[in-house]
């Protein structure tokens, strides 16, 4: 569970000092610098230290308080106290006195007289009556397996408000798609300059974006008011990337400096990383990708290069060379694969585990690759370039090929030249039935792709969708 915020009496969080301020009558769109000690740039620095002047590398400010999925609590819940009486069956909510002294005649009519258990017998009691109706009912409706389990396991039931009834889900259907426009996800605090970067939080409805200007913002996502929970400047980093790591417990902040930025929503800390430990400096980290499990990060270096670091300790892991420029990366699935492709149209499949290349081919179809994704199946993977074509593969059938020492034959699936600029973004949604593609060059400039038929849906985005220029 994220925690935004600790004790008042804890002077050292971050987040701490939102509700303080708010209290104290600070405006809630004002925002609340944090300093602490000087650090230098040789190591990092824990808590939001000071830059040169003793100016303050970042501040926070809040919108209102944290939501309910943000509080930890301290008590989950007293223990049940009646012990082994929940396996007991419960008793009636209510009797009716007037049943013992009922009679009722078995003969008068033909649907009692399959009550009787002898044929003589006339007249019974009603509590009687009321027995062998339940009897027959159970003949003819015998329970089900799913009831006989305990009071116990039937509470177990409640604790989720998932549905309790498998449904099978329809398939996306080809053609038109069916899309509804909602209030933008930023609405309650809209960046101040193009968001370069927006995830969505791996378990909570929280919307991240990050850009240019800074700043990271935090949104609760419900559609209709889209409330900001906090927002974080940093004063020396112009966002380029920015991703959830560590389940959600952490924010990874990057740009074309150096430096970048480790958020710990968790434990209400900032920690500022001059390098990587065991990499030559490089001038830029603006290209980063997080693994799906958040285990790993991958930093695109220069000369061909892949500096692969982990996600908990930022301790540098291995690198991994490349014959040419990297374009573009992407973690698979489970986090324990890498897919990369170079500027010399080379794709290369990488074993996290072993850091090792497990295969590589040349594509001759895209014209100076810019981005690279995969499923998260692994069924399919695409490639986009400058020419404003984005190429889809089926990865079983790259395989057979790569197995039969192909290592020029690869062919796509299918090339969709739908954009007229240079893509620079393809992403795979979590059921590969879709595929984003866009382009920052022009205004409205995205095109979605239905899987497995590679056909681009032909009703959105449509002339009046006033997107923009799409950047992420």
């Amino acid at each position: 569970m994220l925690v935004f915020g600790a004790d008042e009496d804890e002077s050292g969080g971050v987040f701490t000092k939102i509700g303080q301020e708010q209290r104290a009558g600070r405006s809630a769109d004002e925002p609340v610098p944090v300093s602490d000690e000087g650090s230098s740039d040789e190591g990092s620095t824990s808590e939001g230290g000071g830059a040169e002047g003793g100016a303050p590398l970042f501040f926070v400010d809040t919108e209102r308080d944290a939501p309910d999925w943000a509080s930890s609590s301290e008590d989950e819940g007293e223990e049940d106290e009646a012990g082994g009486d929940a396996d007991k069956a419960p008793s009636a909510a209510w009797e009716d006195d007037d049943t013992q002294n009922a009679t009722v005649a078995l003969t008068a009519q033909a649907r009692t007289r399959k009550l009787r258990v002898a044929e003589d017998e006339d007249e019974v009691g009603g509590d009687v009556y009321e027995q062998r109706l339940r009897r027959q009912f159970e003949q003819i409706n015998p329970a089900p397996a799913w009831a006989g389990g305990s009071a116990a396991a039937d509470a177990s039931l409640l604790q989720t408000s998932a549905s309790l009834v498998a449904r099978k889900r329809a398939q996306l259907a080809p053609g038109v798609l069916d899309i509804a426009r909602v209030r933008n996800g930023n609405q309650a605090g809209e960046s101040q300059s193009a968001v370069l970067s927006a995830e969505f939080h791996p378990t909570a409805s929280v919307l991240l974006t990050a850009g240019m200007d800074k700043t990271l913002r935090l949104f609760e996502v419900d559609g209709k008011q889209n409330q900001k929970i906090q927002s974080l400047h940093l004063r020396d980093l112009p966002i380029t990337a920015a991703q959830f790591v560590r389940g959600g417990q952490e924010i990874v902040a990057c740009g074309r400096r150096s430096w970048y930025y480790a958020v710990d929503v968790e434990h209400a800390s900032v920690m500022r990383l001059s390098s990587i430990p065991g990499v030559p400096k490089l001038k830029s980290l603006e290209h980063m990708r997080a693994s799906a499990n958040g285990d790993r990060l991958a930093f695109m270096g220069n000369s061909g290069q892949i500096h692969v670091v982990a996600a908990r300790t930022k301790q540098f892991v291995a690198t991994l060379p490349m014959n040419g420029a990297v374009s573009d990366a992407a973690f698979t699935a489970d986090g324990n694969g890498l897919w990369s492709i170079g500027a010399d149209n080379e794709v290369y499949q990488w074993d996290l585990r072993m850091n090792r290349c497990l295969s590589r081919w040349h594509d001759a179809s895209p014209f100076r690759p810019t981005c690279l994704d995969i499923s998260r199946d692994a069924s399919y993977y695409a490639s986009g370039d400058h020419a404003g074509v984005v190429n889809i593969y089926d990865t079983r059938a790259v395989r057979a090929d790569h197995e039969d020492r192909a290592f020029f034959g690869v062919k796509p699936l299918k090339c969709i030249d739908n954009l007229t600029t240079a893509v620079h973004g393809v992403r795979f949604n979590h059921s590969a039935e879709l595929l984003a593609v866009y382009s920052r060059r022009k205004p409205g400039q995205l095109r979605l792709v239905h899987l497995p038929t590679a056909s681009v849906f032909t009703n959105w985005p449509a002339s009046v969708s006033n997107l923009g220029h799409v950047q992420c």
